[in-house]
Formats: C-alpha cells, sequence, structure tokens
C-alpha cells in the first residue's frame, strides 16, 4: 500500500479510533498519522501499527476499496487447465520421430539420415 492510499485510509479512521483500540494505540496512531502528513517517511510503522490489532485489521479490511479486475490481488487463472497434444518432429525418411518435451527446446537432426526433422 503506498503513502497516500495510507494516508486517506487513516485520515477515514481517525475520527474512530479511540473506540477501536487501546488509549495508548491511538496516541501512538495519532502520532504516525500527524508525522505521514507532514511528509516523514512513517507508513510502514503506520501500517504495521493498523494490522497488528485484528480490530484495527478489520476496520482497515472494511475501508478499503474492493480490488478492480486487472490490479494487485488474487485473481482465478482465465479458463481451465487443459492437456495440450504433444508435438512431434519426424524425419522426412519417416523412420524418425523426436518429442518436444518444452517451448525452445533445440530440434535435433534425424541420427540415422543427418536431415533436418519437420513437424508434424
Amino acid at each position: 500500500m503506498d503513502d497516500d492510499t495510507l494516508l486517506e485510509l487513516a485520515v477515514a479512521l481517525e475520527p474512530e479510533i479511540a473506540q477501536l483500540t487501546d488509549r495508548v494505540t491511538a496516541d501512538r496512531f495519532t502520532a504516525l498519522l500527524a508525522a505521514l502528513r507532514a511528509g516523514e517517511l512513517v507508513g510502514d510503522d503506520l501500517f504495521e501499527l493498523l494490522t497488528a490489532d485484528a480490530a484495527l485489521r478489520d476496520r482497515v479490511n472494511a475501508l478499503l476499496p474492493p480490488e478492480k479486475d486487472g490490479e494487485k490481488g488474487y485473481q482465478e487463472l482465465p479458463g481451465k487447465g487443459e492437456i495440450i497434444a504433444p508435438l512431434f518432429y519426424a524425419c522426412p525418411e519417416g523412420d524418425y520421430r523426436h518429442p518436444v518435451q518444452e517451448i525452445g527446446e533445440p530440434v535435433p537432426d534425424c541420427p540415422a539420415h543427418r536431415i533436418a526433422l519437420v513437424a508434424e
């Protein structure tokens, strides 16, 4: 989470921080928020504070906008995984076949005739 998003989140959380956590954590939150507003690099500390306590973490998750397709976060893989047919290269003379094991693998020449194999 970048500092701008964290600042927006913290500002939204500020009015209810005293009800969500203890006094020490609320005071630490207020100090870190002031430092973040002043441009200090305390985003990591504020993020850690907000995610360390279960009640704060739940409230932060509720305030975050849902992630859109194409942005960071979990997304299901497209479609179902399917087995594809193997690819073979064969000797033009018809007496040798070579299976391709992975993409980019070099295709050897026919060991018997020393000629290039062709895709089937």
